[in-house]
């Protein structure tokens, strides 16, 4: 039985038992008032009484006092009604108390499993994160070489790392909105040209840059390349470089800590809240800032 259960059967016990114990109370006025009547029949009889009359009351007595006996033996059965249905209270006090226990027991066995799954997730985000620590320590040395400032380099205020289908929904007009602004932005389209080696010209931007924007997208996960230019700007930002700006694009807390716990434990700007003229504005309040 389950708790409610066993509390619908103790509320329901207890209205029989005081049901059985008004019926007792009624038998015992019964009981009173025959007993009353005998008394005052009793009372009248004198000497003078007749005999007719006499022998009338007699037999009221004798009613009288078998109903008195009828009375005794339903208040015996009464009795023996409310003992049976206390000992089932009692009964079924017992088994409330037994099954709260195994309820108790049930909440503090979830509790100890939840407190053991989240130290599990625990464990699988700083192994998720020593992952990416061992990817950057793979970067080569050409890598880190070419992420060397320059001082016959240009210095950008910001790179933007992104995955080429985010282009039309929001990166070219955030890159466009930001350089309006007088901001000087490394961005494919503004600075790649016909022959370039891509790795290098991405290289030389990501070194000669004071931020790095990042569009966290499912296209931006499921790409190499923005993956290589992000392990470029954590180890440029791990050696005290230039801090990641991190955008939210169509993604969710749950899928950005999936792909890297480090990033979803930054405050982020998201497009689901923000135009692109928003975030082009609070870009720009920090890129000023520095």
């Amino acid at each position: 039985m389950s708790v409610q259960s066993t509390l619908n059967s103790i509320s329901s016990t207890q209205r029989d038992i005081e049901s059985l114990q008004r019926q007792l109370t009624n038998e015992s006025k019964k009981l009173a008032d025959k007993t009353s009547r005998i008394a005052q029949i009793n009372a009248s009889i004198t000497k003078s009484t007749s005999p007719s009359t006499l022998q009338s009351k007699q037999r009221e007595i004798q009613n009288l006092n078998r109903d008195i006996v009828r009375i005794q033996e339903k208040q015996a059965d009464l009795t023996k009604k409310v003992a049976d249905k206390t000992a089932q209270l009692h009964k079924h006090q017992q088994q409330l108390y037994t099954e709260q226990s195994k309820e108790r027991e049930k909440e503090q066995k979830k509790l100890t499993d939840s407190i053991k799954r989240k130290d599990q997730e625990d464990k699988a985000k700083q192994d998720k994160m020593l992952s990416d620590i061992r990817t950057l320590s793979r970067i080569s040395p050409l890598q880190i070489d070419a992420m060397t400032p320059s001082a016959s380099q240009p210095t950008y205020d910001a790179f933007i790392s992104h995955a080429t289908e985010d282009k039309e929904e929001i990166v070219r007009a955030l890159a466009e909105l930001l350089q309006e602004n007088g901001f000087s932005i490394w961005y494919d389209e503004f600075q790649l040209r016909v022959g370039d080696s891509l790795r290098r010209s991405i290289d030389k931007g990501l070194a000669n840059s004071r931020f790095g924007i990042v569009i966290l997208s499912p296209h931006f996960f499921a790409k190499n390349w923005p993956q290589y230019e992000l392990d470029g700007l954590i180890a440029k930002e791990m050696a005290g470089g230039q801090r990641i700006l991190p955008i939210w694009h169509k993604v969710s807390k749950d899928e950005v800590i999936s792909y890297s716990p480090t990033l979803a434990d930054r405050v982020a700007l998201n497009t689901a809240t923000l135009r692109i003229d928003e975030l082009a504005q609070k870009l720009g309040e920090v890129l000023k800032k520095d």
